[in-house]
């Protein structure tokens, strides 16, 4: 699988987004209807976006296969 450089920024954005995914998920499970969905979604997306690097390695491997 490709590795992806490391740098600083990479890791404070990847930490960011796993804090804010687990945040949300947090409020979503104490939140109702319409809103509870989109605090879902949202955390959901935040936490693809912390694991961008190892979803971009599994692509790259099914697309290779």
């Amino acid at each position: 699988m490709a590795r992806h450089h490391q740098s600083v920024g990479t890791l404070i954005s990847t930490v960011s987004f796993a804090g804010v995914s687990v945040a949300l998920m947090n409020e979503a499970v104490q939140a109702e209807g319409i809103r509870a969905i989109g605090l879902w979604i949202t955390a959901i997306m935040c936490l693809a976006a912390a694991l961008r690097y190892r979803i971009a390695d599994l692509v790259e491997k099914w697309r290779r296969d």
